[in-house]
């Protein structure tokens, strides 16, 4: 159950920082499928390690 509140409270996180760095590398235009799959990974990772605490 841990995992899973860890898994949306840092899906935000993820999204937001993708995009910042995105911006960053002048690549804003078309990567919101690009962020929405990283942010889904970095998500579905931290929910798996806090489970496993």
């Amino acid at each position: 159950m841990f995992g899973l509140v860890v898994s949306f409270v840092s899906y935000p996180f993820a999204v937001w920082g993708f995009k910042r760095l995105f911006e960053n590398l002048g690549l804003e235009t078309n990567t919101k499928f690009l962020v929405f799959l990283m942010a889904s990974v970095v998500s579905w990772l931290a929910g798996t390690a806090a489970g496993h605490l």
